[in-house]
């Protein structure tokens, strides 16, 4: 599921008043966007190669 697809599904949930749906669905969002942030190369290495 894309993030987009989670934060409206998440915000659907608590409308409905599904809470532990919406807790779910708010941490695979939080779990999504680590990964998201953890691909490519981290700025640091870009500017001082390891060695």
């Amino acid at each position: 599921m894309q993030i987009s697809q989670l934060d409206t599904a998440a915000r659907q949930a608590a409308a409905e008043g599904q809470v532990a749906e919406s807790a779910r669905l708010i941490l695979e969002l939080l779990k999504s966007e680590r990964r998201l942030a953890n691909t490519g190369p981290q700025v640091l290495q870009l500017i001082k190669p390891r060695g």
